[in-house]
């Protein structure tokens, strides 16, 4: 019997999106990794936060952003640091965590919400806005964004006199799908 040969990581991550949700959807596809345009201007970023915050550059800190702008998915710090020695082996669990928090403050990352199991979830950091529904069932995180929804968002802040700075919508919800 032949070797099955093993497949590149590219391939199994690709793979794996495709594979269907216990509801049979697809799995939910996120806006994907960071362009590698922008990845440059996210790099000068971070160095000028640094700077600006008095802290020292070290490449340990664009090494544990970069997995995350690579990925297409929300990810837990548990996430990030599995994927973050799986790259990159001499950065232990401290300095993720460590990091987290500082790649959040620069705006490289950002806290989305709590997933299924109550655990905070980050993304890349981006500009445009969208919301979340989180499957309670199987976990999977679904991104939308519904102008309607943000218009009514608006028209309440404003009949109540507020000026919105930032908001977070995510949906908890259960599969209508699964039988």
């Amino acid at each position: 019997m032949a070797k099955k040969k093993p497949k590149k990581a590219a391939e199994a991550k690709a793979d794996a999106r495709s594979v269907s949700l216990p509801c049979g959807r697809e799995r939910a596809h996120s806006a994907g990794p960071v362009a590698p345009s922008q990845v440059e201007s996210l790099h000068a970023r971070l160095k000028h936060y640094l700077e600006a915050q008095g802290l020292k550059y070290s490449e340990q800190r664009w090494k544990i952003a970069k997995v995350v702008l690579a990925s297409a998915e929300h990810l837990s710090a548990q996430e990030i640091i599995r994927r973050v020695e799986g790259e990159y082996p001499d950065i232990g669990a401290a300095t993720v965590y460590r990091n987290i928090k500082v790649l959040c403050d620069a705006r490289i990352l950002k806290e989305t919400l709590l997933d299924a199991e109550d655990r905070v979830v980050y993304e890349a950091f981006e500009e445009g806005h969208h919301d979340h529904i989180v499957c309670l069932d199987c976990g999977a995180i679904f991104e939308f964004h519904e102008p309607r929804i943000e218009s009514l968002q608006a028209s309440v802040t404003d009949a109540l006199s507020f000026s919105e700075v930032r908001h977070r919508h995510v949906i908890y919800a259960h599969c209508k799908l699964l039988k």
